[in-house]
């Protein structure tokens, strides 16, 4: 069957200096010969193939072989032990999935341009909150519109290994009678009369809070412990009237940051 399109570990997109948004190719080769079962000199191939994709599209098998100090038949064993049916079908599938990676990557850079716009500090604040209660209680809370914004940062929490629940209710945070340790609220105007006692609550209780609220000063904001601010194109439409982006912003800029740091918890184990 040979690879597929999972099998290759190409890191993310990440913020670097200059504050942009790119891409990092880095190939986790040793998941490979784990799964293929390899021994090290065809992880040394392996891992020369993946590093030089398109230059041995224009060399033979020999001459890889030459590079690797090994011989041609072994190129060939390790392209069948991956299910390929030879060298030239494996750098071809190969290099076409490293590409279709790195043009994804390249597409999601787009995307998520705007986050260059958010302080690198509070980026770094919400990953270091969120890892520090990695095996603590997280509650989740917002109303109308970034109400499904709470939805979504619950089920990703809940399938990533968090211990999260999405309440409004006053009594849960009012002694903090579920033991949390983390709020996160979405509240577009950051003055949501709701959201904003929920935080006040947290706050008596010494509970930490991330909130994602529009970047005009706002209580909610104010109150948290860290602040994410999302651009609004909006900011005088309280009823999403009109074409808003805010929404869509915070799901792009919370997926890259669970990202991140799922990324490094993955890094610690």
């Amino acid at each position: 069957m040979g690879l597929g399109m999972n099998d290759i570990d190409i890191r993310g997109y990440h913020k670097t200096e200059g504050s942009k948004v790119s891409g990092l190719m880095k190939f986790d080769v040793y998941k490979l010969a784990d799964k293929y079962k390899l021994t090290e000199t065809e992880t040394q191939i392996l891992n020369y193939i993946l590093e030089n994709n398109q230059q041995v599209l224009h060399m033979a098998v020999r001459e890889v072989a030459n590079q690797n100090f090994v011989s041609a038949a072994t190129i060939i064993k390790l392209s069948k032990k991956m299910g390929y049916t030879g060298y030239t079908d494996m750098i071809y599938r190969l290099n076409f999935m490293i590409t279709s990676h790195r043009k994804n990557k390249e597409r999601l850079s787009d995307i998520t341009s705007f986050i260059s716009d958010i302080p690198d500090e509070l980026l770094n604040d919400f990953m270091s909150r969120l890892k520090k209660h990695r095996n603590d209680i997280i509650l989740v809370s917002a109303t109308g519109f970034s109400s499904p914004l709470a939805e979504y940062m619950e089920r990703k929490l809940l399938v990533t290994g968090f211990r999260v629940i999405k309440t409004n209710a006053y009594a849960v945070y009012d002694k903090n009678r579920l033991g949390a340790s983390l709020v996160i609220v979405v509240s577009k105007s950051g003055e949501t009369d709701t959201i904003a006692k929920l935080v006040d609550y947290a706050n008596e209780n010494q509970v930490d809070i991330i909130s994602f609220t529009g970047e005009q000063s706002n209580y909610i904001g104010r109150s948290s412990t860290v602040n994410i601010p999302i651009l609004d194109d909006k900011t005088l439409d309280d009823r999403n009237l009109q074409s808003n982006y805010f929404y869509a912003r915070v799901i792009v800029v919370f997926e890259y940051l669970m990202s991140q740091v799922l990324e490094e918890l993955n890094e610690c184990q």
